[in-house]
């Protein structure tokens, strides 16, 4: 049946693409920016403020996946889980209110309201583009926090190209990568292979508990169809498949007589079918069609491996199957002119579905709910002046479940001078829960979460204020600032209902409100420094039932500084990465209505790391050390300190510890 729908999808595609042929201007990707815009704009003219990180970045830092990457940028953090993988929040604001896409397909398959990061590997991707606050406008649900888009890589330079990379990490962590593609004429194939296994240790040594990480592997492959056979007409079909065997290993029983272990082992596989295309109906109209079949599947085996005799059988009652898919077909129209006024219209369908033991819908005994949308947005974009610009967008839909609202957005941007960008935005947000949250219970030695049918869904409002300014004296000075406000009502989370179970519950309101400033100085060919801080201030939700006085919010700052510099005479660039997040306040509330106020520890991350580039830029090596000051976790305190997502005793897990590493990468 999928195979089906992405045939007519393609079908469909070319019969809207069959016109006279127009001219594309050409752009360089690296400049332009695709994440809610109209068409490919310049980033430093797209009314919304798009970070983008480029594939040269992450690669100079030893980086492999989308965990360690976001680890390691403002306003953004890591929640590390050895089981259901590692979370994000941005600003305040995390879970099922950041929607992370590849090519503007949602990724689905969240444990614990969370995409786990470690699963989506940099290697194919030339970018990632992040937009902070709401973009249910553009979006849809689950994008109420924000949006990152992971941009594949689109053209290659020449006929054929190979890369293969490996890297070893002496905490135990092995990655090797192989990527090669060819293009004939129009049209363009490549693919990909990714390897990762990580041991931390021979498994006896992890039976004693000398680390919190369990180990896995993980194969993903991918491959990928283009055709562009004039400049206003590209096609993309794209398929990538991706497993993960993960093992908890039990410890040892009766060890004196007859001694046996039960290990638990946690399979994922993601299959994920995306359909692209963009055409130039004329030189002012472009038409873009995104459309995916996303499939996620995890299962749990218990067995019981006797040591003597070296048996093992699986445990009756232990073993669980959890299923979910996702569809998505999104079409719109965009007028791009010259002109003072610009449209577009889009219409988006969305999908999704959830099975298996854990899953059942108790009103209809469904053990197979599904989650549908249909929406329809308008947008409009105003150049009021020659630098001033306003953008309005109005999203309708209709949720199968819940109330869909009016959603709008409305943003400005201000370019008084050639040094100044000032951009001013508000737009409103809208979740419904999804499956996970209504019908998954999920409990374990670690976890203890069931799900919520009385939830309701989410509202939220998102003020953003950013300025930036280049200097037109020094050149490469650059120095930019923003405020952010969000406020939701009727926020999903996880909470503690009874003595350390946990389930999906609605907070009355939620808040998070703060500031950045960064400043980045290419000094000149050698020489780039990037310093940034940020403060954040966050709802306290024991404010709301504390019979005392309480502190309605709880502060978060942070500092972040990059230097980088280049040996030029002999191809050599050495890095230092730094991000410090300081100590947060918390407060539980008891049973008999006391406070309990404690902590999470504050802590440093700094990164080392050195790129050599031989024969002609066609080989790299890389070597440093990750996390030299070797902070694996921070201390909590105050209540229940692990959580649902407990990582084991002793703090709040934040990395592996310090790792020295050495990679090598072969472009052809």
């Amino acid at each position: 049946m999928r195979y089906f729908i992405l045939i007519v999808l393609l079908q469909l595609s070319v019969s809207i693409c069959a016109q006279v042929d127009t001219f594309l201007l050409s752009v360089d990707l690296d400049d332009v920016v695709v994440t809610a815009q109209y068409a490919p704009t310049e980033a430093r003219n797209a009314v919304h403020k798009v970070d983008v990180i480029s594939q040269e970045s992450w690669r100079e830092q030893g980086v492999n996946d989308l965990s360690e990457l976001l680890q390691r940028q403002l306003t953004m953090n890591v929640n590390p889980d050895p089981i259901l993988g590692n979370g994000l929040t941005i600003q305040g604001l995390g879970g099922q209110n950041v929607q992370i896409m590849i090519d503007g397909v949602p990724v689905v398959g969240r444990l614990g309201g969370e995409i786990d990061l470690t699963q989506l590997n940099l290697d194919r991707f030339s970018r990632v583009e992040i937009i902070t606050g709401a973009m249910s406008a553009r979006y849809g649900s689950d994008a109420a926090g924000g949006v990152i888009n992971l941009i594949t890589s689109k053209e290659l330079e020449h006929n054929w190209r190979f890369s293969a990379n490996g890297q070893y990490e002496t905490v135990g962590l092995h990655r090797q990568q192989f990527r090669v593609g060819r293009k004939l004429g129009h049209f363009q194939l490549d693919g990909g292979l990714n390897l990762y296994d990580a041991q931390f240790g021979p498994e006896d040594s992890l039976r004693q508990g000398s680390t919190p990480w369990n180990p896995k592997d993980q194969v993903g492959y991918d491959l990928n169809f283009r055709y562009r056979p004039t400049d206003s007409l590209q096609l993309h079909y794209g398929y990538q498949r991706f497993t993960e065997e993960l093992r908890l290993l039990g410890e040892v029983r009766r060890p004196q007589f007859r001694p046996y272990v039960v290990d638990q082992l946690f399979t994922t596989v993601r299959e994920d079918h995306a359909l692209g295309g963009s055409y130039w109906v004329s030189p002012r109209v472009i038409a873009e069609l995104t459309a995916g079949w996303n499939t996620f599947d995890r299962d749990k085996a218990t067995a019981r491996r006797d040591v003597e005799p070296d048996t093992t059988s699986l445990v009756p009652g232990e073993q669980d199957t959890t299923n979910y898919s996702g569809q998505l077909v999104r079409l719109s129209f965009a007028t791009v002119t010259d002109q003072r006024l610009s449209g577009q219209i889009g219409v988006e369908y969305r999908r999704e579905t959830g099975s298996g033991g854990r899953i059942l819908d108790p009103d209809t005994q469904n053990r197979e709910p599904a989650m549908s949308n249909l929406a329809a947005w308008v947008g409009l974009r105003y150049d009021l002046r020659d630098h001033l610009t306003l953008e309005a967008t109005t999203r309708f839909g209709r949720n199968n479940r819940y109330d869909h609202p009016v959603v709008p957005a409305l943003h400005l941007l201000w370019r008084p001078s050639a040094a100044w960008r000032w951009r001013v935005g508000y737009a409103a947000g809208f979740r419904a829960p999804s499956v996970q949250e209504l019908f998954f219970n999920f409990i374990d030695v670690n976890h203890f979460i069931v799900g919520n049918q009385a939830l309701l869904a989410e509202r939220s409002h998102n003020l953003q204020a950013h300025g930036q300014w280049t200097s037109p004296r020094i050149a490469g000075l650059d120095v930019s600032g923003s405020l952010f406000y969000n406020r939701i009502r009727n926020r999903i989370t996880l909470a503690d209902v009874d003595d350390g179970r946990f389930s999906y519950v609605n907070l009355e309101e939620y808040e998070t409100h703060g500031l950045t400033l960064q400043l980045a100085y290419e000094v000149d060919d050698r020489l780039f420094l990037n310093l940034g801080g940020a403060l954040t201030r966050l709802s306290n939700p024991a404010a709301e039932r504390a019979e005392s006085a309480v502190p309605q919010f709880v502060n978060l700052g942070e500092v972040r500084t990059e230097i980088s510099y280049r040996i030029l005479k002999t191809n050599t660039t050495l890095r230092l990465d730094h991000r410090y997040v300081g100590r947060r306040d918390r407060y539980q509330i008891g049973a008999d209505g006391s406070v309990t106020q404690g902590f999470v520890g504050d802590f440093h991350l700094l990164h080392l790391t050195a790129n050599q580039r031989l024969w002609a830029n066609r080989i790299t090596l890389t070597t440093g050390v990750k996390n030299l000051l070797n902070r694996d976790r921070v201390p909590v305190t105050g209540g229940n300190g692990g959580g649902a997502h407990a990582g084991g005793d002793g703090g709040q897990l934040i990395d592996f510890g310090r790792s020295a590493f050495l990679g090598i990468r072969l472009e052809l």
